[in-house]
């Protein structure tokens, strides 16, 4: 077993978090960190999965 997966399986679910608006729970400016969210959500929404996937695919030692 690989435990570096363990670092984008982490990433990846702040990422997922960070999407759905759940993360960061009380920014220092709403307003911009909404403006950030609409911007990236589509894009985040997509890598995030995709980050996890692969921390776990390198946990089980599928990839290197």
């Amino acid at each position: 077993m690989n435990f570096e997966g363990l670092i984008p399986i982490v990433g990846g679910m702040i990422m997922i978090l960070f999407a759905n608006g759940t993360f960061p729970k009380n920014p220092k400016d709403p307003e911009k960190m909404k403006k950030r969210r609409k911007k990236y959500r589509p894009v985040v929404k997509i890598l995030g999965p995709l980050v996890v996937l692969f921390g776990v695919l390198q946990l089980i030692g599928i990839l290197g």
